[in-house]
């Protein structure tokens, strides 16, 4: 596949896992997106979010 053809992940709905954090934005709970943007390592190929750990992204990359 290539990245044009890549979907975007939008959260909610869209994106099947609760640890991912455009879910997590989503629900509301910015206390834990707090906690999961702190000291970033990683961004998402999809939505643009940095995450401290690539388990939170949908498409992780390396910062």
């Amino acid at each position: 596949m290539s990245d044009s053809t890549v979907k975007l992940c939008k959260g909610g709905d869209n994106c099947h896992e609760a640890n991912h954090l455009c879910k997590i934005v989503v629900s509301g709970d910015m206390g834990r997106v707090k906690e999961i943007v702190k000291g970033a390592e990683y961004y998402c190929l999809n939505c643009g979010r940095a995450a401290r750990s690539k388990e939170n992204l949908c498409k992780p990359s390396k910062i």
